[in-house]
C-alpha cells in the first residue's frame, strides 16, 4: 500500500455482502476491503504519483504489453501450446527440486514470464 499519509482505514460492519470479502469493489475504485483475523476493513486510498511515465517505465509497460500478446498466440496454436506445457512441465519438476523464489502457477502465466525476459534480454 502508500505511506499512511496516503491512506485512511475504517472498520467495516460485519454483513453477508462484505463477509470475508477481500479485494477492490471496481475497476477503477479507490476502496479495498481487506479481511485479516475474521475482521473486515476499508481501505481508501489516493495515488501519490501523478506524473507522466519515464521512459525506462514505457519500455517495461510495452515489453510486457507484447509478451502477453505473444502468449495468446501461442496458447491458441495447438503445437505451440503442447511444446510449451511440455517446457512448463519441466519448470514444475525443477522447480519442486528448487529453493527457486519465482514460482508460476498457471501455463499462462509461465509463458509471459519466460517471453518477458527473453524480451528484456535481447533489447
Amino acid at each position: 500500500m502508500y505511506e499512511d499519509s496516503h491512506t485512511r482505514m475504517a472498520k467495516v460492519i460485519p454483513s453477508l455482502a462484505f463477509d470475508n470479502f477481500s479485494g477492490k469493489l471496481g475497476r477503477k475504485d479507490r476502496i479495498i476491503l481487506r479481511t485479516r483475523y475474521g475482521k473486515t476493513h476499508a481501505y481508501a486510498f489516493d495515488h501519490p504519483f501523478r506524473g507522466t511515465a519515464s521512459e525506462e517505465q514505457a519500455q517495461t509497460r510495452s515489453t510486457f504489453g507484447m509478451a502477453v500478446k505473444q502468449a495468446s498466440a501461442i496458447l491458441k496454436d495447438p503445437e505451440q501450446k503442447a511444446d510449451w506445457e511440455r517446457r512448463y512441465a519441466s519448470y514444475r519438476k525443477h522447480y519442486r527440486a528448487s529453493s527457486s523464489s519465482h514460482y508460476y502457477s498457471t501455463l499462462r502465466g509461465f509463458i509471459i514470464a519466460t517471453l518477458n525476459a527473453e524480451l528484456k534480454s535481447s533489447k
